[in-house]
């Protein structure tokens, strides 16, 4: 089975429109949450966010704007030089169109005609096929709508396809957008905080919500190595389970959480001794933290002692379908520089968090695997390996 690295990470965040600038900025303990601009609703109790600060340049949705911004980054100037049909584009998709929709019913409620063949364009899939048409793509080609793991699941996805020789490259990411209608929802749901979100805390109450995008470049070793490609990390495996607990809670126990845990160990064939960091889902609500550290104490066992956990959930909120693919590109970076981010805010951790939950500072330590998980309503559980690269 064909063996998958990342050649290509493009990241368009609330704290900097660049990969580096991004990094620099988490490392050095900054977040990207403030007030709510781009949203007008008075009435909600949260009125902070994490707003990506960059043109919108494309007709279809901000989404899209990221989504190409992070693929240029990604791509440096390199024009893959390969057959369309084996290329693919795997995405994840969270509001998606939403923002146009709510724009096209205001236009409607006040009188207006708004056009509706933009809103006809304007489907889930636009940033998919946006990638697509740049990249010149005609293989596989996924938009995944799966809640909060939709964009790990598109990694793993893309992972799968190249490892069964279907395709050469993949692009695999996603975008996200702030809207009314997941403001709104998540904060009928008493899961949004009114300061800035501390996961692991004592004291957490709620997550803030926030965009951005990021893609991510995977291709199998043989041929990044022949066109003498920087190679950033390896894609080893990954796992997704059901919880089938509750439609928005996640199970106590991590049940489901865990087993995906173990699964993508399973399938990277990595032992739970060599992953020396998580990137967890760590949304910072009552229920999730808690439950997400049993898991990660069940899937790995005495080797959770000396593990090191992070949420970039303290740095840029909560950005739904695009939250895994983020995760991944911060881990894929962490593994480069064999430095931690930290979890911004953690003054005093819970008991139930009693892992290394790396609070308030980065650290820097050996990194050979990390696990980057993403927990999503419904129960639906993706967890990605990645390791570092030596050469080997």
């Amino acid at each position: 089975m064909r063996r998958v690295v990342v050649t290509g990470v493009g990241f368009v965040s609330s704290i900097a429109p660049t990969r580096e600038a991004t990094w620099q900025g988490m490392l050095e303990g900054r977040d990207g949450l403030g007030p709510l601009t781009k949203l007008h609703l008075p009435k909600e109790p949260a009125q902070i966010g994490g707003e990506v600060r960059v043109p919108d340049t494309s007709p279809n949705s901000f989404c899209e704007t990221q989504a190409l911004l992070a693929l240029e980054e990604a791509l440096d100037d390199w024009k893959p030089n390969l057959p369309p049909r084996r290329m693919g584009v795997f995405q994840g998709a969270g509001t998606s169109s939403l923002p146009g929709a709510e724009h096209f019913l205001d236009e409607v409620a006040v009188g207006r005609r708004p056009k509706a063949a933009r809103m006809a364009y304007n489907t889930p899939n636009t940033v998919t096929d946006a990638l697509a048409a740049r990249l010149g793509a005609s293989g596989a080609r996924s938009t995944v709508m799966n809640a909060c793991s939709s964009s790990l699941l598109g990694l793993g996805q893309a992972l799968e396809r190249i490892q069964a020789d279907e395709l050469d490259l993949a692009v695999a990411g996603g975008a996200e957008n702030l809207c009314r209608m997941t403001w709104s929802g998540f904060s009928s749901l008493r899961a949004v905080d009114a300061a800035k979100c501390r996961p692991f805390s004592r004291d957490r109450a709620g997550l803030n919500l926030g965009e951005g995008g990021v893609q991510l470049i995977l291709e199998p070793l043989e041929l990044a190595r022949a066109r003498g490609a920087e190679i950033l990390a390896e894609v080893l495996g990954y796992g997704a389970s059901m919880d089938a607990h509750h439609p928005t809670a996640p199970h106590p126990e991590g049940e489901g959480a865990w087993r995906a845990m173990a699964m993508a160990l399973r399938t990277a064939q990595v032992e739970p001794s060599r992953v020396d960091l998580v990137c967890a889902h760590g949304t910072a609500t009552p229920a999730n933290d808690g439950a997400e550290c049993r898991a990660i104490r069940r899937a790995l066992g005495e080797a959770a002692d000396r593990v090191s956990v992070t949420s970039t959930k303290s740095q840029f909120g909560h950005t739904l379908g695009a939250s895994g693919a983020l995760s991944a590109a911060v881990a894929v970076l962490a593994l480069r520089d064999q430095v931690v981010s930290p979890t911004l805010r953690l003054e005093e951790q819970d008991p139930e968090c009693d892992l290394d939950c790396t609070p308030l500072v980065a650290k820097q330590r050996e990194i050979r695997v990390a696990l980057v998980n993403a927990f999503a309503f419904g129960g639906n559980n993706v967890s990605l390996a990645l390791g570092r690269w030596g050469g080997r």
